[in-house]
């Protein structure tokens, strides 16, 4: 009753139904909230947190692209593998068989820090250096400070000081739990300076013109399933077709110290570069979705969810076929139609990111739906006591003391 005395006008199933499912959802969201932030602030459960720092859901479009479909061949990458060529007169004699094919850019993936006792080996790495002005040398930078002085120790290659030589970075961006090497650097902050990064130069030597422009960022790298075509030292004459007018990275393949994990799986280094370089020169890095989007998008995809179940789990409730009530309708057979309905989301999200290398982390609205039948259970047990409360209180209210 109203506070005139007139009988409260009730809401339609429709209505009703809606707020349920509203309340549902969002008591899902709280409840794997709860537990994310468990896992986060838990020290015991650090592990997990590693775990879960090292998945992405851009994984499984990759793993997707790659079952069962040949890779795409790069057309203008290749890379010259480093691992039995130590001495430093022998990288020069490659390097100069590399530049007899005329090559657009070489990226040597390899710092010569320390001048060292080899005379010989070092008068020829300078002859390259000063004559081939195409070659991109590869810096390392130490010492992070803050982001505004950036690292403050630069190491380069011993001759610099005295050879005009191309230098880039090639510092790979990870998160702190995070071991998966997914971002490229497009520069980086030394000492208050700001210089390009290996990859950054490459790309822009090939191309001819600036592909960073304002972007100071890192880049997420796309790993779409790519065979680069590599070549042993003494395969470089004779295949002078895949070094004419071409990339060439010269970097160890095989070398364990220099094998990142990534998205593919463990890679080498330089291969690892070829990845970044391809998705700088194609503009093909991959994007969120932003923020706000991106909940309102898992929101919607749990509601969808949540309404579709109860609407599957009323309806083979009131059925008066026994096989339809108590085997169709049991949950385990629900999940299993729930699993289905929820790899069209994931079809439909693989073929945006082919498409638009938009990637949209399903992840959490697969998690939160998991959640739903213990949502649905305690949405029932919590709306069972409030009436229950309300019931007695309009008992005691009633009675005339």
């Amino acid at each position: 009753m109203t506070k005139t005395g007139k009988p409260k006008a009730k809401r339609s199933p429709v209505v009703e139904g809606l707020i349920r499912n509203m309340l549902v959802t969002f008591l899902a969201v709280a409840i794997m909230g709860f537990f994310a932030i468990i896992t986060v602030k838990a020290e015991i459960m650090d592990p997990i947190r590693r775990t879960i720092a090292d998945f992405s859901f851009t994984d499984i479009y990759y793993q997707i692209e790659r079952e069962g479909a040949a890779p795409d061949t790069c057309r203008y990458i290749t890379i010259v593998d480093m691992t039995k060529v130590t001495a430093r007169a022998d990288i020069a004699k490659v390097l100069t068989d590399i530049e007899a094919a005329k090559p657009k850019v070489v990226g040597l993936d390899c710092v010569f820090d320390v001048e060292g006792d080899d005379i010989e080996g070092n008068d020829a790495i300078i002859q390259v250096a000063e004559k081939y002005k195409n070659i991109v040398f590869a810096e390392k930078m130490l010492d992070w400070e803050n982001d505004s002085i950036g690292y403050t120790k630069t190491i380069h290659s011993f001759f610099r000081e005295f050879v005009d030589i191309k230098e880039g970075t090639v510092n790979m961006p990870r998160k702190l739990y995070d071991s998966m090497k997914r971002k490229a650097a497009l520069s980086e902050v030394c000492n208050g300076k700001r210089q390009l990064s290996f990859v950054s130069q490459v790309s822009n030597l090939y191309t001819g013109k600036d592909m960073v422009g304002t972007k100071t960022g890192d880049i997420n790298i796309n790993f779409s399933y790519t065979k680069f075509q590599v070549l042993q030292p003494e395969e470089v004459k004779a295949h002078p077709e895949l070094i004419n007018g071409q990339i060439v990275l010269f970097g160890s393949m095989y070398e364990d110290a220099d094998a990142h994990w990534s998205p593919l799986g463990k890679i080498a280094g330089v291969e690892l570069l070829a990845y970044s370089i391809q998705t700088i020169i194609e503009q093909t890095d991959v994007k969120h979705v932003p923020f706000i989007p991106f909940c309102l998008i898992t929101l919607l995809i749990i509601f969808i969810v949540q309404v579709l179940q109860s609407k599957y789990l009323k309806r083979t409730g009131l059925s008066s076929n026994m096989f339809t009530k108590y085997i169709v309708g049991s949950v385990c057979i629900m999940n299993i139609l729930t699993f289905l309905f929820t790899s069209v989301f994931i079809g439909i999200s693989f073929l945006v990111f082919c498409m638009f290398h938009i990637s949209f982390n399903l992840a959490w609205a697969l998690s939160v739906i998991a959640f739903l039948g213990v949502s649905r259970n305690m949405y029932t047990a919590i709306n069972d006591y409030v009436s229950s409360v309300k019931d007695k209180y309009s008992f005691l209210k009633g009675i005339d003391l």
